[in-house]
C-alpha cells in the first residue's frame, strides 16, 4: 500500500503543534471535524456544554478559545487560504436581521480528508496576522506514489441515539427528554461517507481529489396534531481537488479548489408553516507557486473565495393569534415565519508572497532572513431578500356589528359559530423591508523576520505591519522569540518571547450602520377597516441610524511566553507559561434617545473591552514507542491551568449605559462582596484546569490498534442571580460548584488485507467508556437557580475504511 504525505516531519517549536494523518485517524473524534479533534490540545478551551446530551445530532463544528481569546478571534487556514467567517461569526442581531449562527469556520472540513493539521497557539511568526487567539492550518493530501497508479480510500461511519446512553440530572430534564424536541435531540441518526483519490500521473503531474458527505436526521415533535413529527436535517458537504505540477527541481506549482456547504433545516415548535433552512456555502480557488531563485526561495499564493451565510424561509409572513376554537393548535398559536430571508456574503481576493533567503553565515552566526507582503480585497454584503411582516398582537371582538373584517384580510378572523363568536384582528406588527448593505475593504500587510543562530543561542526577530481601509488603522506588531540550549541539544532548552497580535475585522459591525432604517412599526388599533400606520425608526430617533459605529481601533493582545523543554532518555517534557493581555476589544453599548418616550434603542460600538489570561501547561510523552512483548506503546500526559479576567463578553452583547440596573459596570453583590458587574469571573471557555492522558497500543502480531484518551476537568463555579432580592438596591449574585467531569474515549481499529492492493479497516469509537454521568450548567445568569444539564453517556460510533 502506498501512502500520501504533505511534508517531512519536523520538530515542534514552542507554541506549535503539528498533527499527522495518523494522529487524526487514531484519535476518537465522533464529529469528524477539526475543532472537536483539538480536545487533545491543552491550550484549547471548549464551551461548558460541548458534550451536551441534547445536541449530539448536530454537525456544526464546536467553537474554541485559544489562550483565553474570544472564539471569533481564531484564524482558520485551509490549503493556504484564510477560510475564517469574518462577517458575523457569532450570528448577532435578531432573527429578522441576522442570527445566522454558522460559526467561525467558513468550511467545516472533514478530518478524513486532512493529511496535516498545524496549531499555532503562541510564539507565532510575523508571517501570520488577523487573529488574537491562534492559527489553525489544515492541508489536504498530496500524492507520493509510483507513477501511473491511482490510490485512495473510502470511509463510512455511522452512529445514532440508539447507540448512546442518556443520564438526567433532574426530574425536569428527564421530562424534557420524554419526547424529542429542538432543544433535546433524543432521536437522531448520523452517518457520513468520505473518499480520497490521489495519483502521480507522471514525473511532473500529480492529483488529489476528495469528497465527503455527512448527514444527521433529527426527528423532533412539532407540537402540532399534523404533522406530529418533523425532520430537522443537518448536512455537511466537502469536495475539492488539488493539482501538482513540478516542471523542474526549481519550480513547484499547485492549484485547485475547495468547496463546503453546511446546512440545517429548522422548525419552530407549535407553530404552523415555520420551516426555514440556514446554510454556509464556501467556494475557494487557490494556487501556490514555489520558485528557487539564485539565493532564495520565493513562495507566491493567490486565491479567490466566496462565502455565503444565508437563511431561507418557506414564507415571509408571521402571525401570532390568541387561542380560539379556530386557532387552537397550541396555547400560543402562531403561524408562518419567525425570521426573514437573510444573506451575508464575503467575497475575498488575496495575493501574497514570501521570500526566504538561503542561510547566511556571518562570523559565528547563521541568519535565515525572510520577508513578505500581501493584499486582500473584500466585498461584504448584508441582504434581506424579501419584505417580511410579523404581527404579534390582536384585539378580540364578538359582534360583527362592532367590527367587520374586510374581504381577503388574512389578519382578521370574524366571529362565527365555528369559533363560538370569538373573533379577533391583528393590531400591531413589524415590517422588515427588503434591502441591501454593502462594503468593500482593502488590506495590505508587510513582514520581515530573521531567524538567527549562535552557539547555544537562537532567536527569531520579526516585525509585521497591517493596514486596512475601513478603520484606516496602521498596526505595527513586533514578534520575538529567544531560545537557549545549554547543552547544544534537545536535552534542555529555554524559550521566551514577547509578541503582539492584532485581530481580524468583524465586518458586520460596519454593515449594521446601514441596515437599521429598514425596520418599521405597524399599527391599526381602532378597527380592522383602518389603514395600517407605518412608523420608521428615523421618525422616532434623534439620530438617523439605529446602530452607530464609532471610530474603532483594532483589538490586540500582548503576549509573554516562557517555555522549558527537556528530554530524558526516551521522555520529552515541555512546560509553558503564556500571558495574554487584551486591549481595545469591541464592545456594544445601548442608548435611548433623550427627551423622548421612544423605547427603541440605538447602539454604539467602542473599544472598552479588556482581558487578561495566564495559561500554564505541562506535557509529557515518550519519543519512541515503548516495546512490551508483542506490542508498542505511546503515552502522553498534558495538564493545563487557566486564570482569566475580562470586562466584556462578545461584540454582540449590549448593556444600557444609562441604566443603574442594566449598565455593564454597575455595582452588584457577588458572593457577599461588592464588585462591578463586568468583574465577575469568566465562566465559559475557561475551565480552571484539565488533565489529559493518551495511551496508544499497536499490536505487532496482528493488525489491531487501540487508542485511549482520558480527560479530567476540574470543578467550576457557576453564577446565578437571586430574584426579588437585593442589598442596598443592588442585585445579588451567588455561585454554585459544579462537580468535576471525567471521560474516557477509546478508538480501536482492525485491519485486514483483502488482496494485494486492497485493505479493509474496521473501526469502533466508544466515547465515555465508563458511562459516567457528567453535568454542566447552561449559561443564563438571569435564572434564580442553576439549570443543571447532562452530558452524553456512553456512545458508540462504527466506521469502515477501504484502501486501495
Amino acid at each position: 500500500m502506498n501512502t500520501i504525505v504533505v511534508e517531512a516531519e519536523k520538530a515542534n517549536e514552542v507554541g506549535q503543534t503539528i498533527y499527522s494523518k495518523e494522529d487524526l485517524e487514531k484519535t476518537p473524534n465522533s464529529s469528524k471535524n477539526i475543532t472537536d479533534f483539538l480536545k487533545v490540545n491543552p491550550n484549547v478551551q471548549f464551551s461548558n456544554d460541548h458534550r451536551a446530551a441534547g445536541s449530539q445530532g448536530e454537525l456544526k463544528p464546536a467553537e474554541i478559545s485559544i489562550n483565553g481569546a474570544p472564539t471569533y478571534r481564531n484564524k482558520f487556514i485551509i490549503n493556504g487560504v484564510n477560510s475564517t467567517n469574518n462577517v458575523d461569526p457569532l450570528g448577532s442581531g435578531d432573527s429578522y436581521d441576522g442570527q445566522l449562527d454558522n460559526g467561525s469556520q467558513g468550511i467545516a472540513l472533514n478530518t478524513d480528508l486532512i493529511c496535516s493539521l498545524e496549531v499555532l497557539d503562541s510564539n507565532i511568526s510575523a508571517e501570520y496576522g488577523d487573529f488574537t487567539g491562534g492559527v489553525i492550518k489544515a492541508t489536504t493530501c498530496a500524492p507520493n506514489t509510483e507513477i501511473g497508479k491511482i490510490h485512495g480510500s473510502i470511509t463510512y461511519d455511522y452512529t445514532s441515539s440508539d447507540w448512546a446512553d442518556y443520564h438526567f440530572a433532574t426530574d425536569e430534564e428527564e421530562d424534557e427528554f420524554a419526547e424529542p424536541s429542538s432543544n433535546n435531540q433524543k432521536d437522531f441518526t448520523k452517518q457520513g461517507i468520505s473518499a480520497n483519490l490521489y495519483s502521480k500521473l507522471s514525473d511532473n503531474w500529480g492529483i488529489n481529489f476528495y469528497a465527503s458527505g455527512r448527514q444527521s436526521l433529527i426527528p423532533v415533535m412539532s407540537g402540532l396534531n399534523d404533522p406530529k413529527k418533523v425532520e430537522k436535517d443537518r448536512t455537511n458537504i466537502n469536495t475539492g481537488a488539488t493539482f501538482f505540477y513540478t516542471p523542474s527541481t526549481d519550480t513547484k506549482l499547485k492549484f485547485g479548489f475547495d468547496y463546503g456547504n453546511l446546512d440545517s433545516i429548522n422548525y419552530v415548535t407549535k407553530r404552523l408553516d415555520s420551516r426555514s433552512v440556514t446554510y454556509t456555502e464556501t467556494l475557494t480557488l487557490f494556487g501556490e507557486l514555489i520558485t528557487k531563485l539564485n539565493n532564495s526561495t520565493l513562495t507566491q499564493n493567490i486565491s479567490y473565495q466566496t462565502m455565503d451565510n444565508a437563511r431561507e424561509n418557506d414564507n415571509n409572513l408571521g402571525i401570532l393569534w390568541k387561542q380560539t376554537p379556530t386557532k387552537n393548535w397550541s396555547d400560543n398559536p402562531g403561524q408562518g415565519s419567525t425570521s426573514s430571508d437573510i444573506n451575508l456574503s464575503q467575497d475575498v481576493f488575496a495575493y501574497s508572497f514570501k521570500n526566504t533567503f538561503d542561510p547566511i553565515k556571518l562570523t559565528n552566526t547563521t541568519h535565515n532572513i525572510s520577508f513578505g507582503s500581501g493584499f486582500t480585497h473584500t466585498n461584504a454584503s448584508w441582504e434581506r431578500l424579501n419584505d417580511t411582516y410579523m404581527y404579534n398582537q390582536s384585539k378580540s371582538f364578538t359582534d360583527k356589528a362592532t367590527y367587520s373584517c374586510l374581504a381577503e384580510d388574512i389578519l382578521c378572523d370574524s366571529p362565527s359559530a365555528e369559533n363560538t363568536m370569538q373573533g379577533q384582528f391583528l393590531t400591531n406588527g413589524k415590517y422588515y423591508q427588503k434591502g441591501t448593505a454593502n462594503l468593500s475593504q482593502d488590506a495590505i500587510f508587510l513582514f520581515a523576520e530573521n531567524k538567527m543562530e549562535w552557539d547555544k543561542f537562537s532567536a527569531r526577530l520579526g516585525l509585521r505591519a497591517d493596514y486596512e481601509s475601513l478603520a484606516k488603522n496602521l498596526n505595527i506588531a513586533p514578534r520575538t522569540s529567544f531560545n537557549y540550549k545549554p547543552f547544544k541539544s534537545d536535552a534542555l532548552s529555554f524559550t521566551t518571547g514577547w509578541n503582539r497580535y492584532y485581530s481580524n475585522y468583524t465586518l458586520n459591525t460596519e454593515l449594521r450602520d446601514e441596515t437599521a432604517l429598514l425596520e418599521y412599526n405597524l399599527k391599526r388599533t381602532a378597527s380592522p377597516e383602518d389603514d395600517w400606520v407605518k412608523t420608521g425608526l428615523s421618525d422616532l430617533l434623534l439620530s438617523n441610524a439605529n446602530i452607530r459605529r464609532s471610530e474603532l481601533d483594532t483589538p490586540y493582545n500582548d503576549e509573554i511566553v516562557f517555555g522549558i523543554n527537556g528530554q530524558v532518555s526516551n521522555i520529552n517534557i515541555a512546560l509553558k507559561w503564556v500571558n495574554r493581555e487584551t486591549k481595545n476589544e469591541i464592545t456594544k453599548s445601548r442608548y435611548t434617545a433623550p427627551g423622548t418616550k421612544n423605547t427603541i434603542d440605538h447602539y454604539e460600538y467602542s473599544n472598552l473591552g479588556e482581558a487578561k489570561a495566564d495559561i500554564y501547561t505541562l506535557a509529557i510523552n515518550n519519543i519512541a514507542p515503548l516495546k512490551l512483548k508483542n506490542t508498542e506503546h505511546m503515552f502522553g500526559f498534558a495538564f493545563d491551568y487557566n486564570e482569566q479576567e475580562k470586562n466584556y463578553n462578545t461584540y454582540v452583547d449590549s448593556f444600557n449605559v444609562n441604566s443603574q440596573t442594566a449598565a455593564e459596570d454597575r455595582d452588584v453583590i457577588y458572593n457577599g462582596h461588592r464588585i462591578k458587574f463586568n468583574e465577575r469571573p469568566v465562566e465559559n471557555f475557561a475551565q480552571p484546569w484539565t488533565a489529559r492522558v493518551s495511551w496508544d497500543v499497536d499490536f505487532l502480531t496482528f493488525p489491531l490498534k487501540i487508542s485511549n484518551f482520558l480527560s479530567y476537568k476540574s470543578s467550576y463555579e457557576d453564577t446565578y442571580k437571586l430574584k426579588a432580592t437585593n442589598i442596598d438596591g443592588l442585585e445579588i449574585y451567588e455561585t454554585e460548584t459544579i462537580k468535576p467531569r471525567f471521560s474516557w474515549d477509546l478508538r480501536g481499529t482492525y485491519a485486514f488485507q483483502i488482496t494485494k492492493d486492497y485493505k479493509a479497516i474496521l473501526g469502533l469509537t466508544i466515547n465515555n467508556v465508563t458511562n459516567r454521568h457528567n453535568t454542566y450548567t447552561s449559561q443564563n445568569i438571569t435564572d434564580s437557580s442553576n439549570t443543571l444539564k447532562s452530558e452524553i453517556g456512553r456512545q458508540f460510533i462504527a466506521d469502515v475504511t477501504f484502501k486501495f
